[in-house]
This record gives C-alpha cells, structure tokens and sequence, in this order.
C-alpha cells in the first residue's frame, strides 16, 4: 500500500527523479549527480548549472 510510482522530469537533459522523503535526485543516464535535494527547485537549478546535454530517456 506504501508503494508509489516515482514521478521524473527532465531538465536540461538530466533527469530529475522524485523519491520518498521527499528528496528529488538529478540522474545522467544511469548515474546519480550531486546529492539529495530537499525541493524539485534545487533539483532543477542544479540540472541547469551543469553543461547542457542531449534529451535522453532510459
């Protein structure tokens, strides 16, 4: 019943994933950049401030 379907966006070409917490992380492909952050706002900001890459989605 705890279950949930975590919810992404993609920004700049990274993925934004929303996890239980909540916390959102920030995804290149496979790999987890940065660290936990508490608002999807933070999330995002970091996406922007790292080099823009191509839309991929896995």
């Amino acid at each position: 019943m705890g279950w949930k379907t975590p919810k992404f966006e993609y920004v700049n070409g990274y993925k934004i994933v929303e996890v239980d917490g909540p916390a959102f992380k920030v995804y290149d492909g496979d790999s987890q950049l940065g660290e936990h952050f508490p608002y999807s706002g933070e999330a995002a900001a970091y996406a922007n401030s790292l080099p823009k890459r191509d839309h991929q989605r896995d």
